[in-house]
């Protein structure tokens, strides 16, 4: 009897967060949600030759607007994060992915580079409402004891669209015009949109217990500062490679469906580094590993340079150092993402918050 009467008071007590958790569909909206970013950032970059000539631009301006993407996406975390915890997530996620949409749309009847350029800050500012909300929703929706899980479930689909991305822009450059790529982030949006319309608010909002603390006083952290340094120079020698790579393999004489697959190699890279740190963290500390993972770093950038020096360089060749770049920084990532934490244990928000617009602005 005192067992059924536990069961019973446990299931009264827990039925409201059982019945309120979202189902498998819900799991699936989120994780869209999650790659939207990347797909925006990254479909079209086999589209950068194209573009060029089509918008009759130079090359700088084309990769400009990756800078420029960067730059937006990294001022939006600054105000959509704030927003979304004082009015919350559906109006927020609703604004920016509309704002998107519209830069999307706009996309399709560019003329100049000057307008796309525009475009794609807007785009970036609307696509940063879903990269904030997402993971904040997890946290919202879902119990204590299950975020990990979600993370878990999530996470590899996001470190697997940098390398998809392009392949499906590539795919739709073969078949169409460069344009085609923002009519399907269009369509893509839309599609994240409906179920946004019915959202319901969270039964509990983890948000207004945090500890607020302010970008200063993060910044003024050595520890955190830092940190956050030492992952926006890593960032910055991805993106700078995101940014050149089209045209450096255009130049070399590949088409948009081997450029496009040019970014498997570093995205399996990046993951074999990420899971390899994992594993080592079990034998050695953060604080032991990152000044080897740092030597190694800065030893593939100046392999990197010096292939890409040489006239006649292959693909392959530049691609060795540049994995081994990948690997390094899918290991230094984790580490110093958690020593710049520790210093703020009890603010979690503005200390993402700060650390993700930090580094894009540095990389962009």
């Amino acid at each position: 009897m005192h067992s059924l009467h536990s069961a019973a008071s446990y299931l009264y007590t827990n039925y409201e967060n059982v019945m309120s958790q979202p189902g498998k569909g819900f799991l699936v909206w989120l994780a869209g949600l999650s790659v939207l970013g990347f797909l925006a950032t990254d479909m079209y970059l086999p589209a950068f030759a194209a573009m060029q000539q089509d918008l009759n631009t130079s090359a700088a301006s084309i990769s400009a607007s990756l800078s420029l993407f960067l730059a937006g996406f990294a001022l939006g975390q600054l105000f959509w994060g704030p927003l979304s915890d004082r009015y919350g997530r559906k109006p927020v996620l609703l604004s920016g992915l509309a704002i998107f949409a519209a830069g999307c749309l706009g996309m399709l009847w560019v003329h100049n580079a000057t307008l796309m350029l525009a475009l794609r800050f807007l785009q970036a500012i609307g696509v940063c409402a879903a990269a904030v909300t997402w993971q904040a929703m997890v946290a919202d929706y879902y119990p204590a004891q299950r975020t990990n899980r979600i993370f878990a479930t999530i996470m590899p689909l996001v470190g697997l669209s940098p390398a998809l991305a392009p392949l499906l822009g590539s795919w739709l450059l073969v078949h169409f015009e460069w344009q085609a790529i923002f009519a399907t982030l269009f369509a893509i949006t839309l599609l994240l949109m409906l179920p946004a319309l019915r959202l319901k608010a969270a039964a509990k909002s983890v948000v207004v217990t945090q500890q607020k603390i302010t970008f200063l006083a993060l910044l003024r952290s050595r520890e955190y500062s830092g940190n956050v340094l030492i992952y926006a120079a890593c960032s910055a020698s991805f993106f700078a490679w995101l940014t050149g790579s089209p045209f450096i393999l255009h130049e070399m004489g590949y088409g948009p469906t081997a450029i496009g697959l040019s970014y498997i190699p570093q995205t399996i890279a990046f993951l074999v580094g990420g899971y390899g740190c994992r594993a080592l963290l079990q034998k050695w500390s953060g604080q032991q590993m990152l000044p080897w993972l740092l030597v190694i770093f800065a030893v593939s950038v100046a392999a990197t340079w010096l292939v890409g020096l040489q006239t006649h360089a292959s693909l392959v060749a530049l691609m060795i150092p540049f994995c081994m770049m990948a690997v390094v920084n899918g290991g230094i990532y984790p580490i110093v993402v958690a020593q710049a934490l520790k210093p703020f244990p009890q603010a979690t928000g503005p200390r993402r918050r700060c650390k993700i617009p930090c580094s894009l602005a540095c990389a962009s």
